[in-house]
């Protein structure tokens, strides 16, 4: 018969736990919001402009930090180095802003935007980046609580 830990050791489940947390949630809020906003031709000044490209970046390494851990780390919680954040946010500045503009009508080149993706790749480092590994941690003593063969033996006192 089917438990909550079987549930809880499913490959969707585990990467949903990781990877969806109020952070990521609210990057993705925050994009499709703004998405939405130049869509109906009603654009927000100044959020119209930065708010996708501060939010594109945490979103690119939140999601390659979790797949990579749980695929090369046995789902335990890695961080990024602040100059792997920083290449990361060269490299989309590079495509973004230079090369895309070349070929595209809908992107164009801007130096604040180059400027939004490191700032973004900053608050990852500094804030979401410690929330989740912290998160991870709690995550990894929970399940491992879940399974340990004496249940009475996770009785706090």
């Amino acid at each position: 018969m089917w438990s909550y830990r079987n549930v809880n050791r499913s490959v969707f489940c585990t990467l949903s736990k990781e990877l969806f947390d109020g952070l990521f949630i609210f990057y993705w809020f925050c994009w499709f919001f703004i998405r939405f906003s130049r869509s109906a031709n009603a654009p927000i000044p100044y959020l119209n402009n930065w708010l996708t490209d501060l939010v594109f970046v945490p979103i690119i390494i939140h999601f390659s930090s979790v797949i990579g851990s749980f695929l090369f780390n046995k789902n335990r919680a890695h961080g990024y180095p602040l100059y792997q954040i920083w290449t990361i946010s060269f490299l989309v500045s590079i495509l973004f802003e230079w090369i895309m503009p070349k070929y595209t009508s809908y992107n164009t080149g801007d130096i604040i935007d180059i400027l939004a993706y490191f700032s973004g790749g900053l608050f990852y480092f500094c804030f979401h980046q410690p929330y989740y590994i912290r998160r991870n941690f709690q995550l990894a003593q929970q399940q491992e609580a879940a399974s340990s063969p004496n249940p009475d033996a996770n009785v706090v006192p």
